[in-house]
């Protein structure tokens, strides 16, 4: 379950996704603003990740 999720996390970088490259250029973004945004968020849902999944599915 922590692999599934974290491959649904990749909004870090632009480069991950074909969407977020898409939008880079005509929304007028830069690659910079991705790292703000999803650095913090990547770790947010890192912690809630380790927190929910040994609650949600034990290993007994």
């Amino acid at each position: 379950m922590p692999v599934a999720l974290a491959a649904s996390t990749a909004f870090s970088t632009p480069m991950p996704s074909p969407v977020n490259t898409l939008v880079l250029g005509p929304g007028g973004y830069r690659f910079n603003d991705f790292v703000k945004m999803g650095v913090p968020l990547q770790l947010l849902a890192m912690v809630l990740t380790l927190l929910a999944v040994p609650l949600l599915f034990p290993l007994h």
